[in-house]
């Protein structure tokens, strides 16, 4: 295929997503105002109802997968608490591959019980990362079936869409790729916010980072390549809950990381 036809093949498929993306907001509109039942127009698209409906929904879903499921972990908690969540469990034994991306806001480190459950989910298989902006709150199984919770207005019971539109899901199914693209590894930034300070060698790369030098300068003081810099910087971005160079500086100085 030449480069040009690519291109375009390329755009043509993003067009096809923004359509689709705007057919989900659609549905996300109606789920704030509709009765629980299928979307007029919409093939494919369930309104469900009540935070004990939407997690029997969650738990069926999870339970049908034969091979994967992706999430978007976007807070707040609606219908089923991580520590509840035993349809994930069941499946990850059953052999169910689980790749999950969590907001950084939603990740509350500060509680003893949020470090455990990541560890538990690690332990178990699950593929992790962290976010700073995830879209939605969302679980797919297998591409085939998802479960899409807009968050809920004040004193509004939760709803949330059950998708089994081929269209919407290959839109979602686009959109969990490129979220998880972009998002970092949570255990290792996990490991060093419960574990404690930096290593030296994160303090030295911070230190080089905070004095104005640039990520080719600190590759060659460290002796690693310009991308491991970057890297490395991401991770310490992540373990801040930063979105920039400069927030990371504001918070290494508050948290006296060096």
């Amino acid at each position: 295929m030449e480069e040009g036809s690519g291109a375009a093949g390329q755009a043509a498929f993003q067009s096809l997503v923004l359509r689709r993306l705007d057919e989900i907001r659609d549905a996300q509109r109606a789920a704030g105002s509709a009765p629980a039942a299928p979307v007029e127009g919409t093939e494919g698209v369930e309104v469900t109802e009540g935070a004990a409906t939407i997690a029997a929904r969650y738990t069926a879903i999870q339970r049908s997968a034969h091979r994967e499921i992706l999430a978007l972990a976007a807070g707040p908690v609606v219908a089923v608490p991580a520590g509840a969540n035993n349809g994930q469990r069941e499946a990850m034994r059953a052999g169910v591959r689980y790749r999950v991306v969590y907001e950084r806001d939603a990740l509350d480190l500060d509680r003893t019980d949020t470090p455990l459950l990541l560890h538990e989910w690690s332990a178990l298989g699950e593929e992790m990362r962290v976010a700073f902006d995830v879209p939605m709150k969302l679980v797919m199984a297998d591409r085939a079936k998802a479960l899409v919770v807009p968050p809920p207005p004040d004193g509004v019971p939760p709803r949330a869409l059950v998708l089994e539109s081929p269209a919407l899901l290959t839109a979602l199914g686009w959109i969990f790729d490129r979220v998880w693209e972009s998002a970092l590894p949570v255990p290792v930034a996990l490991a060093s916010a419960v574990d404690g300070p930096l290593t030296s060698d994160d303090k030295r790369l911070l230190t080089l980072l905070l004095n104005g030098y640039t990520d080719q300068a600190i590759g060659s003081q460290l002796g690693v390549s310009m991308r491991t810099v970057q890297r490395r910087v991401r991770r310490l971005l992540a373990l801040a809950g930063a979105q920039s160079r400069l927030q990371l500086g504001w918070h290494a100085a508050q948290h006296h990381w060096i």
